[in-house]
């Protein structure tokens, strides 16, 4: 074949046919790969020649276009067969958009890989990094790399209006000229979802183990800080919590979001909270949120057979009843609050995603038939029917 098969060949017209070697030089795949595609049945050849080979014409290299770009903007197979058999219109600006939201979000997932490596070599002793402190690292960046993941999900799921941030600000309360730590602050969603709400003169202290939060909430410091309240101001550490060795008495308020499961001593680190509180201050407390159990099991019952996630269920009310009972042995008064949401999750492939993350024997049974489940939940989003996930979150204020 002399030179490359185009769309638009000048002089050729349609009337040109191309061998399935031919086809596959051309787009740059394996022959193999042209024979799996005709089998599933989204490229077909148009005739065969004498000798019995499979002819394809400038139709097919179209058709091989629409199928290497949904595949490489992150499309599965099977949604890959559904879009072309419905004959669905594909615009080229969305499929670029999913294209450029994939590729930066590898670019992040670098970044934390990078940034994990950074941490390898700072925490080198004689040349040398604890194997355990190396498995902690990148424990902590697959833990991050899920928490980045849900948000995304709640931000364009979501059912409830109002967003878990904002509902969390109005129970800080804050007032002016506190004295506020933020333990584990994450990416501070918490802070910059209601910056121009934060009142003048609170002295703010964000902490974390992990620089990219750190580094990204400096940024938005940066960026905004005369958008904040006269004599409003943040600071930032990088520190252990566990590790760090609190001041006593230093702040009206500390908020410690999120982090309880990622603690190994938990009573230890709240008692140093307690002691780092002024007279009247108190301890705002949250855990992640709990999936509905009853949901799950709605969803996945009629694929998988029975209940899924009641060891799930099990773990998360023994972990909650535990720090209750930590709360209470070291503070007078504790109330808690509850935060309603749930996820309509619209994109069979992110639903089954969230569904690993939920939990890891639950994605252990799923991946066992993860085909069927696959093809399932593509049918109840198909059909119109995309389920609906209820989530609670607990909040808790400790004085």
């Amino acid at each position: 074949m002399t030179g490359q098969p185009g769309i638009c060949r000048q002089g050729q017209g349609m009337g040109k046919k191309y061998t399935a070697g031919e086809l596959a030089r051309w787009a740059g795949v394996s022959a193999r790969t042209i024979r799996f595609y005709e089998e599933k049945g989204i490229l077909r050849p148009r005739e065969r020649s004498a000798e019995g080979y499979r002819l394809y014409d400038d139709s097919a290299i179209v058709r091989l276009q629409e199928i290497l770009m949904l595949k490489h903007v992150g499309l599965s197979l099977e949604e890959i067969q559904q879009a072309l058999q419905q004959g669905e219109e594909l615009s080229v600006s969305e499929l670029l958009a999913r294209q450029r939201a994939l590729v930066l979000e590898e670019r992040n997932r670098l970044d934390r890989i990078l940034a994990v490596i950074s941490q390898a070599e700072r925490h080198c002793q004689d040349g040398q990094l604890p194997v355990s402190r190396f498995v902690e690292i990148m424990q902590l960046v697959t833990r991050n790399q899920q928490a980045n993941f849900r948000y995304g999900l709640y931000e364009r799921y979501a059912t409830n209006r109002q967003r878990w941030h904002e509902w969390l600000f109005d129970r800080l309360p804050l007032r002016p000229g506190m004295r506020v730590l933020d333990v584990g602050c994450g990416h501070g969603n918490v802070w910059h979802s209601s910056w121009k709400r934060i009142p003048g003169d609170c002295r703010i202290t964000l902490l974390d183990k992990e620089t990219d939060g750190l580094q990204f909430l400096h940024g938005i410091y940066l960026k905004r800080r005369r958008e904040l309240a006269e004599g409003t101001a943040f600071s930032f550490l990088c520190e252990d919590a566990e590790e760090w060795e609190c001041q006593e008495a230093e702040y009206d308020l500390i908020l410690a979001g999120h982090l309880w499961s990622y603690i190994r001593e938990q009573e230890k680190l709240l008692e140093k909270l307690h002691r780092g509180l002024r007279k009247g201050g108190r301890l705002v407390s949250t855990f992640t949120s709990q999936v509905s159990v009853p949901d799950v099991n709605r969803i996945l019952e009629p694929v998988l057979g029975r209940s899924v996630l009641k060891p799930y269920g099990e773990r998360k009310q023994a972990f909650t009843s535990r720090m209750e009972k930590l709360f209470s042995g070291e503070f007078g008064s504790v109330s808690r609050m509850t935060f309603h949401n749930s996820l309509r999750i619209g994109h069979p492939e992110e639903l089954l995603r969230y569904l690993y993350d939920v939990d890891g024997e639950l994605e252990m049974r799923i991946k066992s038939r993860e085909q069927e489940v696959r093809k399932y939940l593509q049918e109840l989003i198909r059909q119109g029917q995309t389920p609906e996930i209820g989530t609670t979150a607990h909040c808790y204020c400790c004085e």
